[in-house]
């Protein structure tokens, strides 16, 4: 199946890391694309190819959409893998998932999307589980439910995710209005609460901590393993993305199961990144935060 991963002029710093850990926990029957703007040179991708969608992003953040609808009709694929370029994998994919998630779309033509991160398997009030295959919890989302459509990890069907596009201009509306749209359609969203590809939804990159990495969730050594080679800079690095607060360096937090720091007063989302971490160390989303 094919991968695309959508970024813009800024985010392309992020592509080695990302590559890095894409060629570390995926395996290769996957076809990985890296969609942006304007020449990018692909020796620095461990993994993948690069699609320059135009010379630059005419329009800016209002023409998201419409750059990525134009894309993915040139395309034949029934389903394709789509997230924005920015969220670090801290895993191995759980492949007994991902085949569990794609069956299940094959046999409902109705399912327009399967979740493969670790939202909203910890909001269980929006969901249903419908159904247990060897082992793995496949749940259904409620019509109302929030975030139905994302720019995490998802398996979408083609023709569905341009169809929201169709209704939407920017990567903000994608995941509101283009939420309220889906939900409206009567088309589905599937997961399990067994995450199929864990990584941290506070992506890589924001506004929030300018010129800073989050590598929230990815494994130590593996972090450690691309400062050595050159692929992050120590100093860059934070762990999260809290909002109203500075995040904690890695230097000094990476060993901490809780975050000890005083200007972060937001308790659920402390919670939420030890939740992270657990996930990622065993995979149970049972164990809610």
């Amino acid at each position: 199946m094919k991968i695309f991963l959508i970024g813009y002029e800024g985010s392309k710093q992020i592509l080695p890391a990302s590559s890095y850990l894409i060629e570390k926990y995926l395996p290769q029957m996957f076809d990985v694309n890296f969609l942006n703007f304007g020449d990018y040179d692909e020796n620095n991708l461990y993994r993948g190819n690069y699609v320059k969608l135009d010379d630059t992003q005419v329009d800016g953040s209002s023409a998201w959409s419409k750059y990525l609808r134009e894309y993915f009709e040139t395309l034949d694929d029934e389903y394709v893998i789509f997230a924005l370029d920015d969220f670090l994998l801290c895993r191995e994919l759980d492949e007994k998932v991902y085949d569990a998630l794609l069956n299940e779309m094959n046999s409902n033509k109705k399912v327009a999307c399967a979740k493969l991160g670790i939202s909203p398997s910890y909001r269980p009030h929006e969901y249903q589980i419908i159904r247990e295959e060897d082992g793995v919890s496949i749940f259904y989302l409620n019509d109302n439910a929030s975030y139905s459509a994302s720019t995490q990890y998802s398996i979408w069907r083609r023709e569905s995710l341009i169809d929201i596009l169709y209704h939407t201009v920017d990567a903000w509306s994608f995941e509101l209005s283009g939420s309220e749209y889906l939900n409206s359609t009567g088309q589905k969203v599937i997961g399990s609460t067994t995450t199929c590809l864990p990584y941290s939804e506070s992506s890589a990159m924001s506004n929030r901590q300018p010129s800073k990495i989050s590598v929230l969730g990815v494994p130590n050594e593996t972090v450690d393993d691309m400062i050595e080679k050159k692929i992050l800079c120590k100093s860059d690095l934070i762990l999260g993305q809290p909002i109203q607060a500075s995040a904690p360096s890695y230097i000094d937090c990476k060993d901490k199961e809780v975050f000890g720091i005083e200007d972060i007063h937001d308790d659920e989302y402390k919670r939420y990144c030890n939740f992270v971490r657990k996930v990622v160390k065993n995979n149970d989303c049972e164990k809610r935060y």
